[in-house]
């Protein structure tokens, strides 16, 4: 080997190790970009995870035979009144704690987004929640989804149970404890706190305020059979246009419910009883749902009936208008609900109601003078 050839070696190896080393800074360049790409997708996929949007959406026609303002709905029912769009988004904060809004926008309302929920809720263990914000009062087998159609198996919930507490929701914390057992399980739920809500009462409007509201509800189901229970009470104050119906008023709130759904035949019941004290109308109410389902197809029928249990205390003689609280009424129902895909259904109901001729509380027009109505409803109901 020449002294030239010795020489020329050292830089060879230069170059050939200068080589190698820029090919290992890009192979770490690269390595480094799908690292930082896996890291981005992790982080986009974690965010996708704790945050779920979803909601439900309903329209339809309802048209009754008169102006007797059965479920508010007259001879010249629109579309909007039965329509409504919401959505309801979660926030996974942790494995245990979430956060829950619902915003509706309701045709009736000219689709002015209105707050349902909002509330935080947390999971110490498995069988126990404490939840704290605004929710729905769980007076009803469907409080928890009383807008939501596509839930239910009618075109509207039994009027005779579901009108007389209107009052849907409220402001304050519960606590829910499910105790399993080999094959059910019986959850217990402390409620309390308060609401301010307009609503009508007799066809007019009014302001129902409620303080230091609190019940209590039991549920027990084996996931075909379940039975609950709920009492509550409040102070009530129900304040009209310069009147008061109830000024600080005790009221009182119980019901049952009984439900059964082998996947073919589904039974519904609730009867309840609504107490204020004063003047405002203290009712009974029950209804029995019967459907059965033929495929996507299930009919339905139902049944429901509603009277006010105080009508010797409202001292009409005194003033005659008061008798517009006093309530009577039956009703019968036939319908049919069809799925037509995953997250749509189709409903068609026509509803019977009388009995109350001279005890019109509780309709839209307080003071018709028809002793029945005819309500034909076609509905169409969607959750995603």
């Amino acid at each position: 080997m020449t002294p030239k050839t010795l020489r020329a070696t050292p830089l060879a190896l230069c170059l050939a190790a200068a080589g190698v080393s820029a090919q290992t800074t890009d192979d770490k360049v690269d390595q480094l970009e799908q690292r930082l790409n896996a890291l981005q997708q992790q982080l986009t996929q974690s965010q996708s995870d704790r945050v779920r949007l979803n909601g439900f959406f309903s329209t339809g026609f309802a048209r009754a035979s008169n102006n007797a303002g059965f479920a508010g709905i007259t001879d010249k029912a629109e579309v909007k009144d039965l329509s409504l769009f919401a959505l309801q988004g979660s926030f996974q904060v942790n494995d245990k704690t979430q956060a829950v809004m619902q915003i509706i926008g309701r045709g009736e309302e000219d689709w002015d987004p209105a707050l349902e929920w909002a509330y935080i809720s947390h999971r110490p263990t498995n069988n126990l929640q404490v939840r704290a914000g605004k929710m729905r009062l769980p007076f009803f087998m469907y409080s928890d989804s009383l807008e939501v159609g596509y839930s239910q198996p009618w075109v509207r919930p039994s009027e005779a149970v579901y009108e007389p507490a209107d009052i849907t929701s409220y402001v304050g914390a519960d606590v829910a404890h499910t105790l399993n057992f080999d094959s059910s399980s019986l959850t217990t739920t402390v409620f309390g706190g308060f609401t301010d809500e307009d609503t009508l009462t007799a066809g007019q409007p009014v302001d129902v305020r409620l303080r230091n509201a609190g019940g209590l509800t039991l549920l027990w189901t084996d996931y075909i059979w379940s039975l609950r229970a709920v009492a509550a009470t409040a102070e009530t104050t129900i304040e009209g246009q310069g009147f008061f119906i109830a000024d600080s008023d005790r009221s009182n709130f119980y019901g049952l419910g009984f439900g059964y759904d082998d996947g073919n035949w589904q039974v519904l019941s609730e009867v309840t009883r609504v107490e204020v004290d004063g003047i405002f109308a203290d009712t009974d109410s029950a209804y029995l749902s019967v459907g059965h389902r033929f495929g996507s197809v299930t009919p339905y029928a139902k049944v429901g009936w509603i009277e006010s249990v105080d009508n010797d205390d409202r001292p009409l003689a005194v003033d005659p208008t008061l008798a517009s609280l006093n309530t009577r009424r039956d009703e019968y129902s036939l319908g049919l609900r069809w799925d037509v895909i995953p997250g749509v259904a189709i409903k068609a109901d026509v509803t019977h109601a009388r009995g109350f001729d001279g005890k019109p509380g509780g309709l839209g027009n307080p003071m018709t003078t028809e002793s029945s109505t005819n309500v034909y409803t076609v509905k169409i109901d969607s959750a995603f």
